[in-house]
């Protein structure tokens, strides 16, 4: 059978699979889509206010210096130790000055390697998060009530330590300027190695992706495309190399592109090599997202940033 995802709604995935997010744990769907879930009159509201409350910029005005400083470069994730670390700076001499993503929220990828400062920074995130949704309007909550419908009998809840500390739930991501994710995958165990956090000790790891705003050129949008290639360590030298998709090519691997409209919301196992090729539009892609620890002998589900 052709490699695919399941859609449009959490319905169909429970028809086609008795427990949906261990069929994505296997690699037996590409994504799990649930269009729609979030009105597009929704996603602009939010969109408007993150620029009323400074959060995010207007593309049609100057870049702030303060969103140039802030802004993440393409590639970077820190590593557990400073000997493995190529340090954010040569990211940064990599990435086009116009190539901008902004984060709202608490990445543990961008901030892990100092334990204190991160778990710090999740509980501002938890404070701004309260202020930004409405109780009626609540991507965050979304996004964790779907999971949960996939999830059938596991308990669904944010990301947290044996002490009570609480990660970040969910971060907001906006990408200006064609900012892009260069074939890669996720994930703590196998990438970060954070042996030091609780999440590390879930067997697999997904994401979610809920699209507030697109980027387009004419007819063109920015997308996800997902590779039926789970990471191995051979897969290594032609993602750092840039020439995956040669690699690609000869093994014959499928791919599957995600299109996704403002409210749609998908799931996807964050092993399997992925990339969001950069677009140039004149708004930003701007998206909800998540990670999420997951095994099958577990009860609890943990969802983070």
């Amino acid at each position: 059978m052709p490699w695919a995802v399941s859609e449009p709604d959490v319905e169909s995935a429970r028809e086609r699979f008795s427990r949906p997010l261990e069929a994505l744990a296997l690699g037996d769907v590409a994504a799990i889509v649930l269009r729609g879930v979030f009105e597009p009159s929704s996603c602009s509201s939010l969109v408007d206010r993150l620029i009323e409350r400074g959060h995010l910029y207007d593309p049609s005005q100057p870049v702030p210096d303060k969103f140039r400083d802030a802004a993440v470069p393409e590639g970077f994730f820190s590593r557990t130790t400073a000997e493995e670390s190529t340090g954010i700076e040569h990211y940064r001499q990599q990435t086009r000055r116009e190539h901008i993503r902004i984060d709202i929220g608490t990445s543990l990828g961008y901030r892990g390697e100092d334990r204190e400062a991160f778990f710090d920074h999740s509980r501002q995130t938890h404070e701004l998060f309260s202020r930004l949704f409405d109780k009626d309007c609540d991507p965050v909550s979304l996004i964790y009530g779907r999971l949960q419908e996939l999830s059938i009998d596991k308990k669904v809840q944010t990301a947290r330590e044996s002490d009570g500390s609480l990660y970040g739930p969910a971060i907001l991501r906006a990408h200006y300027g064609g900012y892009a994710y260069a074939p890669h995958f996720d994930s703590v165990r196998l990438r970060e190695k954070r042996s030091g956090y609780a999440v590390h000790s879930f067997e697999h790891q997904f994401a979610g992706v809920l699209a507030l705003q697109n980027t387009s050129v004419g007819d063109r949008t920015a997308q996800g495309i997902i590779h039926r290639c789970p990471w191995e360590p051979e897969v290594d030298p032609c993602l750092e190399a840039g020439t995956f998709h040669d690699y690609a090519a000869e093994k014959g691997i499928e791919r599957v592109e995600v299109v996704l409209e403002p409210g749609d919301l998908y799931f996807f196992n964050t092993r399997m090599i992925h990339e969001v090729p950069g677009l140039a539009g004149v708004d930003p892609r701007i998206v909800l997202a998540t990670f999420i620890g997951y095994s099958a002998d577990r009860d609890e589900i943990f969802v983070w940033a």
